[in-house]
């Protein structure tokens, strides 16, 4: 408990509940499954009626919704917050994504507001995001959108160190040069940091650190949610996939052997072109993240503001970018409820820079670059952008084999065809 710039421990959950003053709020930020559970078995016998459980770890949002239908049953608010931004968030104000009801919104948003980053406006990076679990998907979709920001940003140093053999210094000077322009971001900022730091042995701490990345859950979750909803999210799956590659290392240095690359020469990749197709890029990581949010409101039945929610990510959080101030101003826009590729901060830069996205991932496959995060960008692009594509075919194989049937046109009847056998 906090009080009067003092902080006070309790060792015993009775004497700590019976400290607070009614209605009770009580944050959680412990892991996420089996403890979230196993605490609030504790917690809710020694509550009353009208106290408030915040659940800040990285839950599940479908176990947030069981959780907070099962805690109102017992006139208990359930709030299920997702929470980004770290270790310096802890210090300076993270971005907050608060779900569940209205009226514990209510008696937590000025404490909420008090402890959040701050936009770049000065505005708090705080909403009440909608009902029941809305707030822990917000941040999943958040963690699923960072996971591919991160891979892009990967994939672009690997092409600079062994497709244009560059040194760190000048890899971290040329993202240093980008941070100042239209790719500023967190992600950009300590990746220029990472570059240049050296350990006491003079040696480059990211040459030391093995290439096997793992995760928490969060980007599968977006994944698998992209899946059930059955939105084309190419990216999300992309990132996850590169993942769980790079941690089968020792099968890598296996095969390595066997398939042994034979290219020596450099690429020809300009840094201007590498810029265009990162750019590019993330653009279309967050139309993909966006229509998944939408997608979902449908679903499950909540009004997200996703200019507001753009809003808050610009400050505290992971992702936070002046992206997202330009993404806040496109929802502005009618065409954005189409696409987020259709508004006009965009859609012009997108029909320019993807030539350099599909020259850099050409040249990048030519050296044998494994580049996964630029390659989901432009098969989404191709298939979403394209009036037309294969799956006619598609139709006629499951009808031809199971019957399945098919549609002439949009929105036309079904039927179905005799084939020959």
């Amino acid at each position: 408990m906090y009080t009067g710039g003092k902080m006070i421990p309790f060792f015993d959950l009775k004497e700590f509940i019976e400290s607070l003053e009614k209605p009770r709020k009580i944050l959680l930020m412990v892991k996420a499954g089996e403890a979230v559970d196993t605490l609030l078995s504790q917690l809710t016998p020694l509550l009353t009626k009208g106290d408030i459980i915040i659940d800040g770890g990285n839950s599940f949002f479908k176990d947030t919704i069981r959780r907070e239908q099962q805690l109102k049953e017992q006139g208990l608010f359930f709030v299920g917050m997702g929470v980004s931004g770290g270790e310096e968030g802890a210090r300076r104000g993270p971005s907050l994504m608060p779900g569940g009801s209205k009226q514990a919104w209510e008696s937590l948003k000025p404490i909420l507001k008090s402890i959040s980053a701050r936009d770049f406006h000065q505005g708090d990076c705080v909403i009440h995001i909608g009902e029941n679990g809305s707030g822990h998907y917000v941040k999943m979709i958040h963690n699923g959108i960072e996971y591919i920001d991160m891979q892009l940003i990967a994939e672009t140093y690997w092409i600079m160190k062994e497709g244009l053999r560059m040194s760190n210094e000048t890899i971290a000077e040329t993202f240093k040069q980008w941070n100042e322009g239209r790719l500023n971001s967190f992600l950009i900022e300590i990746t220029t940091k990472i570059l240049q730091t050296k350990n006491k042995y003079g040696e480059y701490v990211l040459d030391t650190i093995l290439d096997s990345a793992g995760s928490k859950g969060t980007g599968k979750w977006t994944s698998e949610e992209a899946l059930e909803l059955g939105t084309p999210s190419f990216g999300f799956m992309a990132a996850v996939l590169a993942r769980y590659a790079s941690a089968h290392k020792k099968k890598r240095v296996l095969l390595s052997k066997t398939f042994e690359k034979k290219i020596t020469e450099k690429t020809n990749i300009s840094l201007v072109q590498l810029e265009e197709a990162l750019y590019v890029s993330k653009i279309l990581a967050y139309t993909q993240g966006y229509e998944l949010l939408v997608e979902a409101a449908k679903t499950y039945d909540w009004k997200l503001d996703l200019k507001e929610i753009s809003r808050i990510w610009e400050g505290g959080c992971i992702i936070r970018a002046h992206f997202l101030e330009e993404l806040e101003n496109a929802f502005l826009e009618e065409n954005t409820k189409t696409s987020i590729i259709l508004a006009s901060a965009f859609k012009q830069t997108i029909l320019s820079g993807i030539d350099s996205l599909r020259y850099v991932a050409q040249k990048s496959i030519a050296c044998a670059l494994p580049i996964p995060a630029f390659l989901s960008g432009i098969t989404y692009y191709d298939n979403i952008t394209n009036e037309k594509v294969s799956a006619n075919m598609i139709q006629a194989q499951r009808d031809f084999f199971g019957a399945h049937t098919f549609q002439k046109e949009i929105d036309g009847e079904y039927t179905h065809h005799q084939w020959e056998v």
